[in-house]
């Protein structure tokens, strides 16, 4: 939908066996990347895959999570994620891989311990950073590295952890709201429009966004349903953006008259136990109020 739209996008295509794979890397060429076509959290995902044998065991890997396994061109530059909400840019982060930096002294595995110790991470979504965990991702990383857990990095070398930036798997965000370019605004906006979301998270791989796409080669690489607002609300650097008020304003547009009433669940645990509660309540008010004629009508009805 965005390639038809003259929208810069990493080309590629969907794959289910090996064929498929072989067919879509006759079309673009390696390096290439393997996700999963309908996972989240970035798993499964293989990054700069450059031969084959890396190939097929990444979409192995990817198959665990989904039938379906999307494989592209592999991009460079830095991972942004633009907020839209109502077809309006609300917010932008940077968003950097999980990572530990050496000091000369610890081991790999004793600076990720360190860092977890930090207050501000926790598991899953209960805190606004995420505890970085050791997985096939981390140790394929280590491995190119020609690195182990028990490696002792120089002082001040950045080891990355994860090959996505997902808070989900410890990753961290700059706000980089203010630094958009016009030009870069107006294309993320009308990436909603194309899509038809009224809240989406554009996945943005380039050098920068103070530039136009067009100018630095950058281009989209997923547009999110269901996108994360912890990189927004607490980015680890920058200014905190009140991303939730403009759904609230979505929701419930100021002024505007309303005769059918909404009932907005958020949270992270319980939503759908308290959803079904509510429209229980609502639904034996709804009969209490109705006369008994009409009751036995509605009955009859159903």
């Amino acid at each position: 939908m965005l390639d038809a739209a003259s929208i810069p996008v990493a080309n590629g295509g969907i794959c289910v066996d090996e064929e498929d794979l072989d067919e879509v890397i006759r079309k673009i060429g390696y390096p290439i990347v393997l996700k999963t076509l309908d996972g989240n959290h970035g798993k499964g995902a293989s990054i700069n895959v450059k031969n084959r044998e890396d190939a097929v065991e990444g979409l192995a890997y990817a198959k665990k999570y989904s039938h379906r396994v999307i494989v592209e061109k592999f991009i460079t530059g830095y991972d942004f994620r633009v907020l839209v909400i109502d077809n309006k840019l609300v917010a932008a982060a940077k968003r950097e891989p999980a990572h530990v930096k050496g000091d000369g002294k610890n081991t790999i595995q004793q600076l990720i311990d360190e860092t977890n110790k930090d207050p501000r991470r926790g598991y899953g979504h209960e805190n606004v950073l995420t505890q970085i965990d050791v997985d096939r991702d981390t140790t394929d990383l280590l491995e190119k590295l020609n690195y182990t857990l028990e490696t002792v990095p120089k002082k001040d070398e950045t080891v990355y952890l994860k090959s996505t930036a997902n808070l989900s798997t410890g990753g961290t965000s700059i706000d980089v709201t203010d630094m958009m370019h016009p030009e870069n605004i107006f294309l993320c906006e009308r990436i909603s429009r194309v899509i038809g979301l009224d809240i989406c998270g554009v996945d943005i791989m380039a050098e920068n966004l103070t530039q136009p796409l067009k100018e630095n080669g950058g281009c989209i690489l997923e547009v999110n349903a269901a996108p994360g607002f912890r990189m927004h609300l607490a980015p680890s650097e920058g200014l905190p953006r009140n991303v939730a008020a403009p759904v609230i304003d979505m929701l419930y547009p100021p002024g505007k008259p309303s005769r059918i009433p909404i009932i907005a669940v958020t949270g992270t645990n319980g939503k759908t136990t308290t959803t079904r509660l509510l429209a229980h309540i609502v639904k034996i008010m709804v009969i209490k109020l109705v006369s008994p004629h009409r009751m036995e009508f509605m009955f009859k009805t159903i």
